[in-house]
């Protein structure tokens, strides 16, 4: 699964990015700090089975902490986005394509207002105007390459459409169901709009990450007012803190165990004040909002699940008498075989059934996996 990072420039996208991924990025307070997309590895965070079945896992892919599985995803930190980038304004057209990579969306925005239009200092600036600015520009941008469609009547409006939106990575099943959901007839600067909206929506949803919410002492009315205006869903985070706490711990200064900060180390009075702070955020917030907002983006807005491949049934052991080593982020409608295709396409080729480790009983081939499940692939 591949994430975006979006949103106006000087906002904390890199911030985010960086304390997702711990990659080294440039981070300034400037506008246009990033140019070319960074790219790097964050994590959703699952519980092991090792604690249902009361073993010790050996982690191959996904590392384990405490119990908790850390599940690899790809982050992508895009250029900032200013208002007619679908014109060809800023990078343009650069930065519309580079985010239809991803599968899912997190836009950042400054809850505290302190960010101005061009990603300036300010205050009393309202985001909602990012938001709006953001949300019209891809969808302009999706809805000039759909009006490329030359369709006369003939053919399926839905193909016609898909052979456009295909090269921006837009899912055919996605562009039939929005067809006909919409009753498309014909093409026009409306339906196209209409059209954008929706396939973003099914196939890239979006996150609206409300980013310095240790800043404001309104957070809560600030986040409500911006609900009522858009249709997206809203979550709040300091990505300072979280970077923070991340450079901490890789440093050795701490030990994170959830969202509970264990100091193991030596600091500075500053350093030790900074932790303090970052403390009273957590215990304010019930801690600073990153990860839950990944876990969030990942398992309710796109509905994958993580699944655990194992060779014995009886061990929980892969062929190297490994424990639990693998952890597969899968999509929602991922069955069974197409777990063993990810594991190896010659096992797909010979797959037999796969049994529930869990259950011990032999799990139906049509069925979607199950979010946590243990699965022994027969072949």
């Amino acid at each position: 699964m591949k994430i975006g990072v979006i949103g106006r420039t000087n906002v904390g996208k890199s911030t985010l990015f960086k304390a997702l991924t711990l990659e080294e990025v440039e981070i300034e307070d400037r506008p246009f700090t990033t140019i070319e997309p960074n790219r790097g590895v964050g994590y959703a965070t699952v519980e092991c089975p090792e604690k249902f079945f009361n073993v010790k896992c050996n982690p191959h892919n996904a590392p384990c902490v405490d119990g908790t599985r850390f599940i690899p995803v790809n982050v992508i930190d895009v250029a900032g986005l200013i208002e007619g980038a679908s014109e060809g304004k800023g990078l343009g057209n650069k930065f519309l394509s580079d985010i239809m990579e991803a599968d899912a969306i997190i836009e950042v925005i400054d809850i505290s207002g302190n960010t101005d239009s061009s990603g300036n200092k300010t205050t009393n600036f309202d985001p909602a105007a990012d938001i709006r600015m953001v949300d019209n520009e891809i969808k302009k941008w999706l809805a000039s390459i759909i009006l490329r469609s030359r369709y006369v009547g003939k053919e399926d409006i839905a193909d016609i459409i898909f052979k456009n939106l295909s090269g921006v990575n837009i899912n055919y099943a996605t562009v039939k169901e929005t067809v006909k959901e919409l009753n498309i007839k014909e093409i026009n600067d409306k339906t196209a709009l209409d059209i954008a909206e929706m396939v973003m929506k099914k196939d890239k949803p979006m996150l609206i990450l409300c980013n310095k919410m240790d800043s404001v002492n309104d957070l809560e009315y600030r986040m409500e007012k911006l609900r009522k205006e858009f249709d997206y869903e809203f979550m709040a985070c300091s990505a300072a803190a979280e970077l923070t706490l991340k450079e901490a711990e890789k440093k050795g200064f701490i030990r994170l165990n959830g969202d509970k900060i264990e100091k193991i180390r030596q600091m500075t009075a500053e350093q030790d004040k900074a932790i303090n702070i970052i403390e009273s955020i957590i215990t304010k917030y019930g801690g600073t909002g990153v990860r839950k907002a990944i876990n969030h983006l990942v398992f309710e807005l796109k509905g994958y699940k993580v699944v655990f491949p194992v060779e014995d049934d009886k061990k929980l052991t892969d062929g190297f008498s490994r424990v639990l080593p693998d952890a597969y982020l899968v999509k929602k409608d991922a069955t069974p075989k197409d777990v063993a295709a990810m594991i190896h396409s010659d096992i797909a080729k010979n797959y037999k059934g796969a049994i529930d480790c869990k259950t011990a009983l032999k799990v139906k081939n049509d069925a979607p996996v199950k979010n946590g499940q243990v699965l022994k692939i027969l072949v």
